[in-house]
């Protein structure tokens, strides 16, 4: 009898490995469904919620714009020119960036750039741009500041800035960049990379900044 058992045992015992592979499989791809599912649910409330121009323009004590584009910085020059605010930081300009480079490209604004428009280069990340704007913004006591950015880039520049100036009013002022405004625009694949990128960047952020809070709670 134990002779006749015998190979009915042994083919049990091998499908063992076999039985416990394919449970971890389902499990693996029902946990990736629900990253999917997180990931695609949060994408699309990050998308709907994404600022809008304002209103009326706003009024602050200071602006800040964070390069990534000419129009970021237009904007925040006809602010400046309106008197929305006193003084301009541009943040986060290449190293070959001059001043006398940028009177150049914006000529209609050419005195600003003797009174009343201050340069930044030591940025290189969004994150840079925050200890950069604090630093600027607490050397000139300012308690108010209008952000200029991109749209998709504001919520995780906010994120970043409030940060290191909790203290500080920051008055949001979303720019829509032009490859961004024209018809279809949302439905190119490089459009949704380039917002997903955006997405996983600002989830990252929350992460960090997140887990440093709780860290200095702990007092660790």
């Amino acid at each position: 009898m134990h002779r006749a058992d015998h190979p009915e045992a042994e083919r049990r015992r091998a499908s063992l490995p076999r039985r416990a592979a394919r449970r971890i499989g389902r499990r693996t791809a029902k946990l990736a469904l629900l990253v999917a599912a997180a990931f695609a649910g949060g994408f699309a409330a990050f998308i709907a919620t994404l600022p809008a121009p304002p209103a009326a323009d706003p009024v602050a004590e200071g602006i800040v714009v964070l390069t990534g584009g000419d129009d970021r910085i237009d904007a925040a020059l006809r602010l400046l020119a309106e008197r929305h605010a006193g003084r301009l930081l541009i943040s986060g300009l290449h190293a070959t960036t001059s001043r006398a480079a940028l009177r150049r490209q914006h000529p209609d604004n050419d005195g600003a750039f003797d009174c009343c428009i201050d340069l930044g280069w030591e940025a290189r990340d969004t994150p840079g741009n925050a200890t950069e704007i604090a630093r600027w913004a607490r050397a000139n006591g300012y308690r108010s500041l209008i952000v200029v950015t991109a749209a998709y880039h504001m919520p995780r520049a906010l994120l970043e800035l409030d940060a290191q100036l909790g203290d500080v009013t920051l008055i949001p002022y979303p720019v829509t960049p032009a490859a961004l405004a024209r018809d279809g625009a949302w439905r190119d694949p490089e459009t949704v990379r380039l917002l997903a990128g955006e997405y996983v960047k600002y989830v990252a952020a929350q992460a960090r900044i997140g887990g440093d809070r709780l860290l200095r709670m702990a007092g660790l």
